[in-house]
């Protein structure tokens, strides 16, 4: 199967579907106003309740001073410190809850499209299937962070029994510890690289098989490693789409970079800009999803749905030659 022709797929799949392009830059937008609106107000309201002076906060110099009138500062304005931690948990909760949502609607979207061709997107279908998936694919996107934690962490761990290494090294001979330290640097970046590709790869693979299959969480991770494990090349066509991806990042931010050194015109074309950014990279995603959920849906889906078919078929006429031949039997005698 051709990697170009699941890419052409999948761009037919968004166009027919382009208003999850809008959909995506309306909860973007939602996610700028709930900053101001969740934390910005309360903290502006306590400000004014609490009779708080900002200018004492700002005479604070450097990090030193600050740690030293902690104390003092935590017994002053700690009612503040309430009002903000309280306000960034709320956000951060309904930040969560925002993008899984559309997430879910999306990928509900995504797989009627490509599961019936005659398809065509509703609101109400987008809402259905976003408090369907709301659920199995928080559980997911939260087993997943554990893992990328999890990754990160021994990554760090090898980082820093290298550094281990090559501190010993120095004692020894400078030659040795320039060597060591780009050959394990290189050893790291390589098995890094890897890792994080691995572990994307599964994040898509069972968005994509969480949506197909409606599978619990534990279920969708054991059968997409089993899957990338019987099929490398998903990988690879997964590989391709982030490069593609990072590409396309790059030459929008570097299209829009001159806006930045004019002096007074630029600051005014920078914002248009930078919402046309936040629209081509939300295009870009969703072609990328998309093109994944028609490789899944081709190298394995469709097959297991034919599989399962064929079996279902071949043990009906199995039975019906059993009760023929019974039926007969007893004519005979």
């Amino acid at each position: 199967m051709s990697y170009i022709a699941t890419i052409k797929e999948g761009i037919q799949t968004v166009h027919k579907n382009y208003q999850l392009v809008i959909i995506q830059f309306a909860s973007m937008l939602l996610s700028c106003i709930g900053f101001f609106t969740i934390v910005g107000i309360p903290i502006a309201i306590a400000f004014i309740m609490f009779g708080l002076d900002l200018t004492e906060i700002l005479r604070i110099k450097d990090i030193v001073s600050a740690f030293k009138g902690s104390a003092e500062l935590l017994n002053k304005y700690f009612a503040m410190a309430i009002v903000i931690i309280l306000s960034l948990l709320i956000y951060v909760a309904f930040i969560i809850a925002l993008w899984i949502f559309t997430i879910s609607g999306t990928i509900g979207v995504l797989r009627d499209s490509i599961i019936d061709a005659d398809f065509k997107f509703k609101l109400k279908t987008f809402l259905r299937e976003g408090r369907n998936f709301f659920s199995p694919v928080f559980f997911f996107s939260a087993m997943i962070g554990i893992a990328f934690i999890f990754l990160a962490f021994m990554l760090g761990l090898l980082g820093g029994g290298t550094s281990a290494i090559i501190e010993m090294a120095k004692a020894q001979e400078a030659t040795l510890a320039l060597f060591l330290g780009v050959f394990f640097s290189l050893i790291i970046l390589s098995v890094g690289i890897f890792l994080i590709i691995v572990t994307l790869s599964i994040t898509t693979y069972g968005i994509a098989h969480l949506s197909f299959q409606r599978s619990n969480t534990i279920e969708t991770i054991k059968n997409t490693v089993r899957y990338i494990y019987s099929r490398p090349s998903s990988m690879g066509f997964y590989a391709i789409l982030l490069i593609g991806y990072m590409v396309v990042g790059f030459l929008v931010i570097l299209i829009g970079s001159p806006f930045t050194l004019i002096p007074i015109i630029g600051p005014i074309l920078s914002l248009p800009y930078q919402l046309v950014t936040y629209v081509i990279q939300g295009y870009v995603s969703l072609v990328m999803l998309s093109s994944i959920f028609h490789y899944y849906y081709k190298t394995w889906y469709s097959l297991s749905s034919s599989e399962s078919s064929e079996d279902a078929d071949t043990s009906l006429i199995t039975e019906e030659g059993q009760a023929f031949a019974h039926e007969e039997k007893d004519e005979t005698q």
